[in-house]
């Protein structure tokens, strides 16, 4: 059976898309978020498989790592450099702040037909934190569906608000999903494995 073309564009779109969507709407610099950045790929990635030279100072060495590692980010995103290397992707989705970041995660997940779950940490707060996750992606949706269904009905002239209905729904159930990781492992092992 062979598949009919459905081209997607590079990932590092969707990473370089939310980010600059990020700096527009945000206080954040090239260079602060930039130094984000390099802070999380030097704590994840080992020395040894590192290809990208960031840098991190104090005092006078600071501001030149802040723009050592802001020209870095720039040459990914206008194109000088022509591909993001995995491991600095992850980095990369990991230092956007938390409404990029789970944007960004979803569009990665849903170019493979996959949802992105996040962790929840494993802490005595951790059901409040699933629960109140799951409360906040309802609302969400609820909010989303509001001006869809104001007249009554769903329909084509509610298109405008398809795109982000289909997403606060994918949070929803990503945000399900990780209540149920939580439940399923409370389960004895054997268990577990019909929940």
């Amino acid at each position: 059976m062979k598949l009919a073309p459905h081209f997607l564009p590079p990932r590092q779109s969707v990473v370089y898309g939310y980010t600059r969507r990020m700096l527009d709407e945000t206080a954040t610099n090239a260079n602060s978020f930039a130094m984000a950045v390099a802070e999380h790929y030097l704590a994840t990635v080992a020395p040894d498989v590192r290809h990208v030279p960031f840098k991190l100072g104090e005092g006078d060495a600071l501001l030149a790592a802040m723009k050592a590692n802001g020209q870095t980010l720039r040459r990914y995103m206008d194109g000088t450099v022509k591909v993001l290397p995995a491991d600095l992707e992850d980095a990369w989705v990991m230092a956007l702040p938390e409404a990029y970041r789970s944007a960004c995660e979803r569009d990665l997940a849903k170019r493979r037909g996959r949802l992105s779950i996040a962790a929840i940490e494993d802490a005595p707060h951790a059901p409040a934190v699933g629960m109140a996750a799951l409360a906040t992606e309802f609302a969400q949706l609820v909010e989303a569906l509001a001006p869809a269904l104001a007249d009554g009905k769903l329909n084509a002239d509610d298109l405008p608000h398809a795109k982000r209905i289909l997403n606060e729904s994918d949070d929803l159930m990503a945000a399900l999903l990780g209540m149920r990781r939580q439940v399923t492992a409370l389960l004895p092992e054997g268990d577990a494995a019909h929940a």
